[in-house]
């Protein structure tokens, strides 16, 4: 499964969604039209004086008056629009304003309870694996069934929510695979097409709402109640008939879309029974994976599994049949459900050490280990997996994540300590830049701060940029829960940092486009951008600056083989050109950082398939020598993160071998 590929689905897919939208608003018009042209024959003065025959009134109507109908279509269509517009515009906050309307509760990362714990470093764990930033988890406490959801617009904002059952009920091994059923949607896309969708229905909706308020009008009112009683009836009707509609369309474009992430939580934890076992036990549970929540039939589309009572009919159902997922997984699943039952005894409880399923424990500050680039058919193989998500980086993704010391843990899930580890990344390897800095640092900051990111500096040591990178991406919700002011604070000290030596090497480059754009989208609501360029002809001056910067970085001063890394990915991207070809090796004054940021800020606003093909190009050119190094790394995962595209930690560090030599 290609995530890129997955992404042009779910562009091409909002399209057609507006569209049929459209009809569905159209349809909505036509009949509003046919109800105030009925209302105002019947009811008005005017009619009335024609006679009270049912057949001479019609004989008197017309049909078409194109003034009414162009006013019933303004203000239907404006109101549509409006609640539309109002829908998204609330959840332009990101997948939070879901998760609290369906009565979730963020969890703590310092939570000592072992169920919560466990929620929490399984998510981590992904994440990493995934190359986005750890997104917020939600615990729906009221919810007993099995079900969870991912949400937000983009990476940088998004939610998962688990029901309290799908944490106690499912072993870890099953939790995983929910939760990477849910990381798949994050990764194809499926979260900004599944908030539209929500947006758009409740434009229609707002129809029947308004329609409720005027039978409760026409109800109360003593004289002409009637005519208010038949509009508000009949837009009660056109309204629900609309959101029928729109419901079909929920689950025409969820149906599929939960094969697929089925299929991906397999092929991500490389284990059947994981996800088939957290499917088997919904239909082992009484309740299975029904929601409470009131708020549930607007948001169905994104669960995991069903969250409401069984529909009219399967055409309405935005998910497939229980059985028929299970078969997909397992085709020798003999069809039995487990009984499944939650615990009598859990509330409160916290398990002590060594009780139940354990995390593996974390010990002191271990060694920093050295890590050398991967060569040959491994770093050949890393290309290949851009853009796809595999068992082995998902293995990969834990390891990382069991690595870290526990002090390093407690610092990204705490304020202050995620921001001195920002700053610690910062602090210059120069003994004199850091000096300066750290005199910066110990005024703009308080006392616990500056003590922490000395420290941190200190531990991390030579740390490879697979491992900063993941503790970045674990800092990000903790910064989100920054307050304005602070983070504002926290932006001005982190640029100070990297520009205290009126230069900014390609580290600082890195971190700083990864928090500033997951930070912004987050605190100022940045919209994703969007696409402006779908063919790689007006394109070619940014991919001369990405590859340049690329072939120069892995090969200073050797003019020759800087040439020949840069053909390498202009390959790649020449036969993907309708027009004549000008890419060239650009000097290194032409490859300044801004340029790149204005270079990327371009590709932010391509297709997936472009951006895929982009990322292959800057591969090719960085494995040109063979080899994948560290910064080289830093450099792909801030261009792909940059503009959308969530790359795996590829470069895997090993332990150096011990030296024969003494």
């Amino acid at each position: 499964m290609d995530f890129f590929e997955q992404q042009e689905r779910a562009h091409r897919r909002t399209r057609g969604l507006l569209g049929y939208f459209l009809l569905a608003v159209a349809g909505v018009i036509a009949s509003v039209y046919l109800v105030v042209l009925t209302f105002n024959g019947w009811f008005s003065a005017e009619a009335r004086t024609h006679g009270s025959s049912y057949g001479r009134q019609l004989t008197e109507w017309k049909w078409w008056r194109p003034e009414l109908f162009l006013g019933t279509a303004g203000i239907t269509a404006s109101i549509i629009f409006l609640g539309s517009g109002y829908k998204t515009m609330q959840l332009s906050a990101g997948g939070s304003v879901v998760a609290k309307d369906l009565g979730g509760r963020r969890l703590d990362p310092h939570s000592r309870d072992f169920d919560e714990k466990k929620l929490l470093n399984v998510v981590e764990e992904m994440a990493i694996a995934s190359g986005v930033p750890v997104p917020e988890v939600y615990l729906l406490e009221n919810e007993d069934s099995i079900n969870a959801f991912a949400a937000g617009r983009t990476p940088s904002d998004a939610v998962i929510g688990v029901t309290r059952g799908c944490m106690k009920l499912l072993n870890r091994d099953e939790l995983q695979g929910v939760i990477a059923h849910e990381f798949s949607h994050i990764l194809n896309g499926d979260m900004r097409l599944n908030l539209r969708l929500l947006g758009l229905v409740f434009g229609i909706l707002v129809i029947a709402i308004m329609g409720r308020v005027l039978l409760r009008v026409g109800a109360e009112g003593r004289k002409n109640g009637a005519p208010i009683l038949f509009l508000g009836l009949a837009l009660w009707i056109i309204g629900s008939i609309g959101v029928l509609f729109g419901k079909l369309i929920q689950a025409a474009v969820s149906r599929q879309r939960e094969f697929l992430a089925d299929a991906s939580a397999v092929q991500f934890t490389r284990n059947p029974d994981s996800i088939g076992g957290a499917l088997k036990k919904i239909g082992g549970l009484s309740y299975g994976s029904r929601l409470r929540s009131p708020r549930a039939a607007e948001a169905s589309h994104m669960f995991f599994a069903n969250g409401l009572r069984g529909g009219l009919t399967s055409m309405f159902a935005t998910h497939p049949p229980l059985d028929e997922r299970i078969r997909k997984i397992d085709r020798y699943w003999d069809g039995k459900y487990p009984k499944v039952e939650m615990p009598k005894i859990s509330a409160g409880w916290r398990a002590p050490e060594g009780v139940g399923e354990v995390e593996p424990p974390r010990g002191g500050i271990p060694p920093i280990p050295h890590h050398r680039a991967v060569a040959g058919l491994a770093a050949a193989e890393a290309l290949d997996g851009m853009g796809r998500l595999s068992g082995e980086q998902v293995a990969e993704g834990r390891l990382i994540h069991q690595e870290f010391p526990e002090q390093w843990i407690e610092a990204v899930h705490h304020q202050s300590g995620a921001q001195a580890l920002i700053f610690a990344l910062l602090l210059a390897q120069d003994d004199d830049l850091r000096a300066h800095e750290l005199e910066y640092l110990e005024q703009a900051t308080d006392f616990v701060t500056y003590g922490e990111t000395l420290r941190l500096h200190h531990e991390m040591g030579d740390l490879h940029s697979s491992r900063k990178l993941a503790l970045i991406d674990m800092a990000i919700p903790t910064l989100r829960r920054l307050p304005r002011g602070e983070y504002e604070r926290f932006l001005g000290i982190m640029r100070r940092m990297i520009e205290s030596d009126r230069q900014i090497n390609l580290f600082e480059f890195t971190l700083q486009r990864i928090v500033q754009r997951h930070l912004d989208r987050y605190f100022l609501r940045v919209p994703p951008p969007r696409i402006q360029y779908r063919h790689l002809d007006g394109l070619q001056d940014e991919v001369s600056i990405l590859l340049s910067t690329l072939a120069l970085l892995g090969h200073s001063g050797e003019a020759g083989e800087a040439q020949h890394a840069f053909d390498q990915g202009a390959a790649e991207i020449e036969s993907s050109l309708r027009q004549e070809s000008n890419l060239e090796l650009r000097d290194a004054g032409e490859a300044s950082l801004e340029l790149i940021e204005t270079a990327l800020d371009r590709f932010d606003r391509a297709t997936p398939l472009i951006k895929k093909r982009l990322l292959y190009a800057c591969g090719k050119t960085v494995m040109a020598d063979g080899v994948i190094e560290s910064d080289e790394a830093e450099l792909l995962r801030a261009i792909a993160d940059t503009i959308g595209c969530p790359v795996p930690p590829f470069v895997k560090g090993q332990k150096a071998e011990p030296s024969l030599a003494h």
